[in-house]
């Protein structure tokens, strides 16, 4: 059917005003995406911080037969540790209250000094997350102990102590903060932008298609001078503006967190995960690009769907699982390095958007998964627009009661 750009604009420029005057869905479209990402990235930070820092001197420990070793007992108060009494020790350790409890055997110094090997017993509280690593810690202090007691035995005995230690083992990391800061993001990011350019265009869809056919607007709008075809491209076009309008939004929140943050909030977020990220313009660029192409198509798949519905609260219903839907393909690429992204990842539908942003945040352009990622898309895009065209010249879906 042939199209009227006329009528377009003319249609565009009704929804998006009507679109406008909502407050309440700019506020969720346009606002919060913004200051959504920043709020995590503190969030995410300071909780990540608070997970890994464990404060040894405030870590309470309770040490049972402390009087059977001397050495033990003094190595442990020279530490940061903290020791307690408790006269329950397994149930303050289940309650939280002490963090370990060391049992030290009765004759621990007897064994030592007889050269013979003596068992200390560490009990844990597995399930406190945060302190989960205090067993490791005191298990490598002791290790360190014994270490330190054979060395003394094989001196005593005229032996070299490296012969019980052929292989020393030196670990380096050598991933750059850069490549450490991309792997806590490349999970949050791409979920958060492709869900927002999925729930930004959602009421405006909504309201242009179902909340017409309920105030009874849409008929008379049909009787119009103006194309189904023009019809449907003006809202569409008004709907997906809408959708990249939360899509730029969550882009700038995205920018405000990588410069503006670590510059504001430095010593707050010392050792945090984003500190020392940045990102180029050009990867900025090919986000804009992949944030476009994303919202074109939820934008029609929204307007296809709502335009089935008979009432706004029926749109919502409809369209609502798309929000859960969003969040799975970030799931698919989860655990995926990428280097571990075939081709096929760059093809598939809304897996594609978020293999390109995770990429993208490892600051990888690859010009071939790029460009799969584009024409993919333009197909997703051709398909989708036919359908919400097909799905608006309809009349029994458009008109059904």
């Amino acid at each position: 059917m042939r199209i009227n750009m006329k009528h377009v604009w003319i249609v565009f420029k009704k929804e998006l005003k009507d679109a406008f005057r909502d407050r309440k869905a700019l506020l969720v479209g346009i606002v919060l995406p913004m200051l959504f990402i920043p709020v995590i990235f503190i969030i995410s930070t300071v909780a990540a911080k608070s997970a890994y820092e464990v404060k040894l001197q405030k870590t309470p420990i309770a040490v049972l037969g402390k009087e059977n070793s001397k050495m033990l007992t003094q190595m442990i108060q020279k530490s940061e540790f903290q020791m307690v009494d408790s006269k329950n020790p397994k149930k303050d350790l289940q309650d939280g209250n002490i963090k370990a409890v060391l049992i030290i055997p009765k004759d621990f110094e007897k064994l030592i000094l007889q050269e013979k090997q003596v068992q200390v017993k560490i009990l844990t509280n597995d399930a406190d997350m945060k302190f989960s690593n205090v067993g490791s810690m005191l298990t490598e202090m002791i290790n360190n102990l014994s270490k330190e007691i054979t060395k003394r035995r094989l001196i005593q005995k005229n032996l070299d102590p490296s012969i019980i230690e052929p292989i020393v083992i030196k670990k380096e990391n050598v991933a750059p903060p850069q490549k450490q800061s991309a792997t806590f993001l490349s999970f949050l990011l791409p979920m958060f932008l492709t869900l927002w350019v999925a729930v930004g265009g959602m009421n405006a869809a909504i309201d242009i298609t179902a909340g017409e056919k309920e105030r009874g607007t849409l008929e008379p709008l049909l009787t119009t001078a103006a194309t189904r075809t023009s019809l449907v491209t003006g809202k569409y076009l008004a709907v997906s503006f809408m959708a990249l309008l939360a899509g730029f939004s969550s882009l700038v929140g995205v920018i405000v967190s990588f410069i503006a943050l670590p510059n504001v909030l430095g010593s707050a977020l010392k050792n945090g995960p984003i500190l020392d990220y940045k990102v180029s313009p050009l990867t900025i660029l090919i986000m804009l690009i992949v944030v476009i192409l994303t919202a074109i198509i939820f934008a029609a798949i929204e307007v296809a769907i709502a335009a089935y519905a008979r009432s706004f609260k029926e749109g919502q219903t409809y369209l609502s699982p798309i929000s859960i839907i969003v969040v799975i393909p970030p799931y698919l690429t989860m655990y995926k390095m990428p280097n571990e992204l075939t081709s096929t990842y760059f093809v598939l539908p809304l897996v594609n958007a978020i293999s390109i942003l995770k990429e993208l945040i490892y600051d990888i352009i690859n010009l071939q998964h790029l460009a799969l990622f584009v024409v993919s898309s333009l197909v997703y895009i051709a398909i989708s627009i036919s359908f919400a065209s097909k799905m608006f010249e309809n009349e029994k879906v458009l008109f059904r009661s």
